[in-house]
């Protein structure tokens, strides 16, 4: 069996990404080469082998068996390459961290009990007055503790809402579906991209978001379910999509 060999910076520079804030790494010859990490955000320690065998992590230390588990499975498949942070976890991390909500993204606990929740988001959030990328981030909580996600919503049934609805001139909000890490916990990030198609507004009402009303989000709030944005928010995004027409 070939040996690997182990990128420890690699392995640093990934776990940073997800963020892990790393106090030290030790460098140890026991029963051949191994690393120890220590961080600063957690209990937690690693011990990272240099041997034939990959998925050969121990992690100890005073975090929870959880943490632990997951720990030891993101090393293991960071040191054999099965697992690649997202370009976009850094910024994820980095909003988390900010403790505030903005135009652009907005944190939720858990996942939208009713869908017409979830759809009036994505469309406050693509109708934001910057027209830039927005996130809808889930498992984070109001006082923005990282609460993470469970396994049980699928991203296609998302999708294929979404597909559903009929918007003015049959253009959608345009998302995509990622899956980020803070630390261990897993969360969701619906990505609602910048396009020349704004504003985005439904000609068939979808429970309480209204037909032809146009939504948006200013500063961490969106625009009321029963009122319409202010005629200045609408002009701003009419003179966007204008803009961008012939792009």
């Amino acid at each position: 069996m070939t040996k690997i060999t182990v990128d420890i910076e690699y392995i640093k520079d990934q776990l940073k990404k997800i963020g892990y804030e790393i106090s030290d790494c030790i460098q140890r010859e026991n029963n051949g080469l191994n690393w120890q990490l220590k961080f600063n955000n957690s209990g937690a320690s690693a011990t990272i082998f240099d041997s034939n065998k990959v998925k050969n992590t121990v992690v100890n230390g005073k975090a929870d068996e959880k943490e632990k588990k997951m720990l030891k499975q993101i090393i293991d498949d960071i040191k054999a390459k099965e697992f690649v942070v997202d370009p976009l976890n850094e910024e994820i991390i980095s909003l988390i961290r900010s403790h505030k909500e903005d135009y652009y993204y907005d944190f939720k606990r858990q996942f939208h009990k009713k869908d017409e929740d979830l759809l009036y988001d994505i469309i406050c959030l693509s109708n934001n007055l910057e027209n830039r990328d927005a996130y809808l981030i889930i498992g984070v909580a109001d006082d923005f503790e990282v609460i993470g996600i469970d396994e049980n919503c699928k991203s296609n049934n998302i999708y294929d809402f979404m597909k559903s609805k009929k918007f003015a001139g049959d253009f959608k909000p345009e998302i995509e579906i990622k899956n980020i890490y803070y630390k261990y916990k897993k969360l969701m990030v619906i990505k609602c991209k910048a396009t020349k198609h704004i504003p985005y507004y439904l000609v068939e009402r979808y429970g309480g978001v209204k037909d032809n009303t146009i939504y948006t989000r200013v500063g961490d709030t969106n625009t009321p379910k029963d009122r319409s944005a202010s005629y200045n928010e609408v002009e701003k995004l009419w003179r966007i999509h204008f803009e961008r027409e012939h792009e």
